[in-house]
């Protein structure tokens, strides 16, 4: 049997000084009649889905994106993450702006592809 959840990963940074990093979240996401969607998700520890090896377990705090479907798109979100791990939060934190980036990139096929 799968996971449940959801689980994302991010891949491992500076010459693999910064391991990759996995999220095991539990996620809503809804569409509601005038078109605005809405993405909800917040850490869970699941039995079927165990730490895994060469992974640090992140945490996500209770998240999320509204994207209202007016002329220029808005989308609002917000994230409030701990990526784990013994190196100092800073250094981690200088990679998660390229995470972010792929996130919203991805978020942005996931809209079009529900749009079609």
């Amino acid at each position: 049997m799968l996971c449940p959840c959801e689980v994302t990963t991010t891949p491992s940074a500076f010459m693999r000084i910064i391991s990759p990093r996995e999220f095991v979240d539990v996620v809503l996401t809804k569409q509601y009649e005038d078109g605005t969607m809405l993405s909800a998700a917040t850490n869970v520890e699941h039995a079927l889905c165990p730490p895994r090896a060469n992974f640090v377990r992140g945490f996500n705090y209770p998240c999320g994106c509204f994207c209202i479907p007016v002329p220029g798109t808005q989308l609002l979100s917000f994230f409030q993450t701990d990526l784990g791990g013994y190196l100092p939060q800073t250094v981690v934190e200088s990679f998660f702006p390229a995470s972010i980036i792929g996130f919203y990139s991805n978020l942005t096929k996931a809209v079009k592809t529900l749009k079609a």
